[in-house]
């Protein structure tokens, strides 16, 4: 426990509990599990050294507070110094969406139902302020993170304004909160509550204005796992329903806003596995590549095939490092 920590839980009156390490996630933060009799909660341990974290650590308390005003479940802050990186988070238990999935799929079926729920909400919520508002051109370039690890000269500087395009074309309209992290692993499931707050939301930090629809293709398209072909389709069906788009215009939109994402994604595990010391990640490379396939497999986004096809011919070696 560092000098720090001890006055601030004791301050709490955490400072007799007991302390279990949580799994971390792809960012440098820290969680503990305190136990205090019946009683439990998490202990955040954000780092807060550059401005750009202590950025990350005001955003994650900033969406926060507007999830909780549009009563959605966001975790309740038991205590908080910013300035140490240190909050106490309200516990949501252990049954996110990925365990659910593995282990009760008739209980998982209905939390990705209410999950899409909560994407639902966030796109009939004004937008909180301040926050990003991307173009679509900015939007395009989301993907120069995984561009910039390929070989010099590699040919696909029009990929971007491609895709640019596609956004424009297919994911038109007004931009709406996406919490972008959006996936079974930072989704738990809160049966006793009500509604939309039935979802726990975790690791939303990074959330920007985006097209509607981008936190449902990060939930139906997570390269970290699949769920069964039947649920997807139904959801992007209702989502196709209660936007009145035709279900060509709801699958070329999903498609587009999975392509935007997995190609992000492509680059961010590539950088984990490799300059972040976290190897695991490698095995999430090949099923990313089949999402990117997937999505620009729709008749929607035939111009871009030759490109995406190109990229993943150099982006092979990644996956080959994976299966090795």
């Amino acid at each position: 426990m560092t000098a720090a920590l001890a006055p601030f839980l004791r301050d709490a009156g955490w400072q007799y509990a007991a302390q279990t390490p949580l799994a971390g996630d792809a960012s440098a933060r820290r969680y503990l599990r305190l136990a205090r009799g019946a009683d439990s909660a998490i202990l955040m341990q954000a780092p807060v050294a550059s401005m750009a974290e202590r950025d990350s650590l005001a955003a994650f308390l900033r969406i926060g507070a507007h999830l909780a005003a549009l009563e959605l479940s966001a975790p309740r802050i038991i205590a908080a110094d910013p300035a140490l990186g240190l909050i106490l988070l309200e516990d949501f238990g252990d049954a996110t969406l990925a365990r659910l999935l593995r282990d009760a799929p008739a209980h998982a079926q209905a939390a990705y139902l209410v999950a899409s729920d909560v994407t639902e909400a966030l796109a009939q919520a004004a937008l909180p302020d301040p926050i990003a508002r991307p173009d679509p051109k900015a939007q395009a370039n989301m993907i120069a993170l995984t561009l910039d690890f390929l070989p010099k000269g590699h040919g696909l500087a029009a990929l971007e304004p491609m895709l640019a395009t596609a956004l424009a074309t297919h994911a038109a309209g007004p931009l709406v909160l996406a919490l972008r992290d959006y996936h079974a692993d930072n989704l738990l499931w809160l049966p006793d509550r009500q509604g939309a707050a039935r979802i726990g939301l975790l690791d939303f930090q990074d959330a920007v204005a985006l097209p509607l629809g981008y936190d449902l293709a990060s939930l139906v398209d997570d390269p970290r796992r699949d769920i069964p072909a039947d649920w997807r389709a139904a959801l992007i069906a209702r989502f196709a329903a209660s936007h009145g788009l035709a279900q060509d215009q709801a699958s070329a939109r999903i498609a587009t806003l999975s392509l935007l994402r997995n190609l992000r994604i492509l680059g961010i595990f590539h950088r984990l596995a490799g300059q972040g010391g976290k190897p695991h990640y490698c095995a999430y490379l090949p099923r990313t590549g089949v999402l990117i396939d997937r999505a620009v497999a729709d008749p929607a986004l035939a111009a871009l095939r030759p490109a995406v096809a190109a990229l993943r011919a150099l982006t092979a070696p990644w996956a080959e490092e994976a299966a090795a």
